[in-house]
């Protein structure tokens, strides 16, 4: 009678440990991670805008375009906000963090062509599907700069570099480097960016844009050259790196998230 009451109770507790241990996976979530990041782009009809999220599950809805209802790019207050079009969500790399493997993605959105400078330094994305959820991800700071580029560029230019800072880890752009045969006008302003300052200098045929540093991504962005007579030469889009351990070179700047 012993032996039975022992095997029973072994039997129930063999099943318990096994429907427990069935609930916590179920009831572990799939990750989202952004990035701090700067988002710079020229509202031009050709172009699109890109912004990066990384999934710890790459069946999650999130990753088909289908299910997404609406987009929607807004400061913290919402005072200041756009609604997107989505062209694509695709698929980058795979990247190792914190013990687990994410999968970068990346959304890619029709360019809205507003006619105007459009910048948000705290840019939070609003993420509706069309199941009813809905996520609210900080993404970084976002640029839109209007620009009319000149046909014939004064400046003509051969090739083009860019490079970290010497002591630093992050994907971030400190100098770019243009070298160039000619130079037939004077550079009044050299940007990459509303949101960020930048200087420049000459030196032996290169133009070389300085970057003033700041804790976040920069990695892409167009170059935007005003001369003298406010004429203007765009180099764009300027794409620095293409970085496989942004995780795990981010720390501060990383932002998690649990979805459903």
């Amino acid at each position: 009678m012993k032996q039975l009451l022992v095997y029973m109770f072994m039997i129930v507790t063999v099943v318990f440990m096994v429907i427990l241990i069935s609930k916590n996976e179920e009831e572990i979530s799939v990750k989202l991670l952004t990035v701090d990041t700067y988002y710079s782009f020229i509202d031009t009809e050709s172009e699109s805008i890109y912004i990066d999220f990384y999934l710890s599950d790459h069946n999650h809805p999130l990753i088909d375009k289908q299910s997404y209802d609406q987009l929607e790019i807004h400061n913290d207050d919402h005072s200041k906000s756009m609604y997107l079009s989505l062209t694509d969500v695709i698929f980058q790399h795979e990247e190792y963090y914190l013990s687990d493997t994410y999968y970068k993605y990346s959304y890619i959105i029709e360019m809205p062509l507003l006619g105007y400078d459009f910048d948000i330094e705290d840019c939070y994305l609003t993420i509706n599907l069309v199941n009813q959820e809905t996520y609210d991800i900080f993404i970084g700071s976002l640029s839109l700069k209007t620009v009319e580029d000149n046909n014939e560029s004064p400046l003509d230019w051969t090739s083009l570099s860019g490079m970290k800072m010497v002591s630093s880890y992050l994907s971030r752009l400190h100098q770019i480097q243009i070298d160039y045969v000619t130079l037939n006008k004077t550079i009044t302003n050299v940007s990459v960016g509303s949101l960020y300052q930048s200087d420049f200098e000459l030196v032996n045929n290169q133009l070389k844009i300085n970057i003033f540093y700041k804790q976040q991504l920069f990695y892409a962005c167009p170059i935007v050259i005003t001369f003298e007579d406010q004429t203007t030469t765009i180099i764009n889009y300027f794409i620095y790196i293409k970085d496989f351990e942004t995780l795990k070179q981010s720390g501060q700047l990383i932002y998690h998230y649990a979805l459903n």
